[in-house]
């Protein structure tokens, strides 16, 4: 048998340093194994369109992982290993003006419930406007979808 290459997807155990919650616990591992988290939001669209391209096709599976301890410091733990990924491109903006997100999936206006992308993503809607939009207020980038589910 032919060993499959393997594409690399790190999670957090913490909210980063300038998050409102920086140190807390994300909960992701356990999020992920329960099935609670069905995506994560990442940049680089065509980096993991090729990724999940060669996932989909058998000739690569995603290994999901956490670092044990300090990150790039410490050994990373394998939580889940995928043989299929979803790619859904995502871009948003939040001006001062906007009362909520404004969010394009696919090319397409998302008029959904934005909370329903934070839940999906394991997180509240404050801590995912929060990380997505504490440097910036747009974010291009794609959703890797964990499961058949799609926006």
């Amino acid at each position: 048998m032919i060993k499959k290459k393997t594409a690399v997807l790190m999670l957090s155990k913490q909210f980063m340093a300038g998050h409102s919650c920086a140190g807390e616990p994300t909960g992701f591992v356990d999020k992920i194994k329960a099935g609670t988290k069905l995506h994560t939001i990442r940049g680089n669209y065509d980096y993991w369109a090729k990724k999940a391209e060669k996932i989909n096709a058998g000739e690569m599976e995603l290994s999901i992982r956490v670092w044990e301890g300090k990150p790039y410091n410490s050994r990373q733990v394998e939580v889940a290993r995928l043989d299929k990924l979803g790619v859904q491109q995502m871009e948003a903006c939040y001006g001062s003006t906007d009362a909520v997100p404004q969010i394009w999936i696919d090319g397409k206006e998302y008029l959904g419930d934005i909370e329903h992308i934070a839940r999906n993503d394991g997180l509240s809607y404050e801590q995912w406007v929060n990380w997505f939009f504490q440097k910036s207020n747009t974010f291009e980038g794609v959703i890797l979808q964990f499961t058949d589910f799609r926006y």
